[in-house]
């Protein structure tokens, strides 16, 4: 999906973008319904057309052959996108309409029943406890993570200071020092990939930013959360640490529980790092 959110800005209008996520699920008394992915965009009137002719070229590889200067992407992308589907056995399309771009995907999945879940009074108390307005720095060196980043945090963590990083290894020695300044929550992707030398990882930001006496909420979001990897976060410093396929809103939610418990309560570093 970061590919495809990647090609709903490339194929559609990149400028004041209106990208949306839409999941449908025809559910009734089967084991097995049909869940349907679509990322849609505006459509982009500076760009040709994405027919269904393109879309063949592109997954065949003759698009490659194209000129890069091509006003259309003709770059693999498109290519994992559906090699990615094809091996999960989905179904996947990309069309255009008269108004939006449209990428579909298709899974049959599995119809489990609703669990209920027991309130929790404390959590529920610790989230009603976070204030509004904190200052969030997050750095990722996904162009696609860090949009979702800045879009989530405002919508969901009560705050119009949220502030992204990471386009380029340059971008590393701003954050740290924007988080030194006026940082209350810091939250590092754990693998900054930016080619050979240049590559760093959160934790060790993490380290740094505790020597310079940083006091607020550490978190590192990473595809690695096995128990080594979890036990090599807490023991740089970070307060919690979340895997990639955890709902946004979910991480969102948990870091708000983390700073009231972690840094409003204790104003220190916790003994029992939150791990999800």
């Amino acid at each position: 999906f970061d590919n495809v959110l990647n090609n709903a800005f490339k194929h559609g209008r990149s400028v004041n973008p209106d990208v949306e996520l839409t999941i449908e699920c025809a559910a009734d008394e089967h084991e097995l319904a049909p869940l349907k992915f679509i990322v849609s965009n505006a459509v982009n009137p500076d760009r040709p057309c994405v027919t269904q002719e393109y879309v063949t070229k592109v997954l065949s590889g003759e698009a490659l052959q194209q000129s890069a200067t091509s006003a259309m992407s003709n770059r693999i992308g498109l290519q994992h996108c559906f090699e990615a589907a094809k091996a999960h056995d989905m179904t996947a399309s990309l069309q255009q309409g008269e108004q939006r771009v449209f990428f579909e995907s298709q899974v049959m999945a599995q119809v489990v029943p609703s669990q209920s879940v027991a309130t929790d009074a404390q959590r529920e108390a610790d989230l009603a406890a976070y204030p509004s307005g904190l200052h969030i720095y997050c750095i990722d060196d996904s162009e696609t993570a860090r949009r979702l980043l800045n879009y989530n945090m405002r919508l969901w963590a009560d705050t119009e200071n949220v502030h992204v990083f990471g386009k380029d290894v340059t971008e590393v020695a701003t954050f740290k020092d924007c988080v030194m300044e006026d940082g209350d929550i810091a939250f590092l992707d754990q693998h900054l990939e930016y080619g050979g030398d240049d590559n760093v990882l959160g934790t060790d930001i993490v380290e740094e930013l505790l020597e310079r006496g940083y006091k607020g909420l550490i978190c590192i979001r990473s595809d690695n959360v096995a128990e080594e990897d979890l036990a090599k976060y807490d023991a740089a410093g970070a307060h919690c640490a979340f895997g990639k396929d955890v709902a946004m809103r979910k991480v969102i939610e948990d870091m708000k529980v983390a700073y009231t418990r972690y840094i409003i309560k204790t104003q220190s570093r916790p003994t029992t790092p939150l791990h999800q």
